[in-house]
């Protein structure tokens, strides 16, 4: 029986073959390791509130801004900064309601027409260091003889991380 040895020999080679393909396939092969991407952050851009003079230190003459439409008196101001600065302080003070809480302020820089003691551009630094608010703002009334002028502006805050929230406000300037 020669003839069918060769055939014997050709079969279990296939049989091997099939045999290892299938141990392979059913997972006796490791698995690469697996790599671990860290999650994306949630960096969320800071939110901008509103508070009541109640709820601040700091009052009399300066800019106060808020929604276009609403009543200050009833639903707040998004901002107020002050006309000169507390005694014993350098700075002009600012308060803003940000993430839901009180945030004080100092001006650190402004640029432009100068109006009760507030600029047309003004950049304010958190007292903490990790906001900065910059006002852009132009006056839209000069009633004669007025102690209050009219002013339109935007109101950026930009958070540690860069991110920027932006409102458009109305308000005045003034005693």
């Amino acid at each position: 029986m020669p003839s069918v040895k060769p055939f014997l020999v050709i079969s279990c080679c296939a049989f091997g073959l099939a045999a290892c393909n299938a141990n392979t396939a059913s997972g006796d092969r490791p698995d690469p390791p697996a790599t671990d991407f860290p999650a994306p952050a949630t960096e969320t851009a800071p939110a901008i509130g509103t508070f009541t003079f109640d709820d601040i230190d700091i009052a009399g003459c300066g800019l106060s801004l808020w929604a276009p439409g609403s009543d200050p008196r009833a639903d707040g101001v998004y901002l107020f900064s002050g006309m000169q600065p507390p005694s014993g302080s350098a700075e002009i003070p600012m308060r803003m309601k940000v993430n839901g809480t009180l945030v004080q302020f100092q001006r650190t820089g402004g640029e432009g027409e100068e109006y009760y003691g507030q600029f047309d551009r003004q950049t304010f630094t958190s007292l903490g260091g990790d906001l900065t608010a910059e006002v852009n703002s132009e006056v839209t009334s000069r009633p004669e003889n007025a102690e209050v002028l009219g002013v339109n502006g935007t109101i950026t805050v930009i958070g540690p991380d860069g991110q920027t929230t932006s409102v458009e406000a109305i308000g005045d300037a003034g005693c």
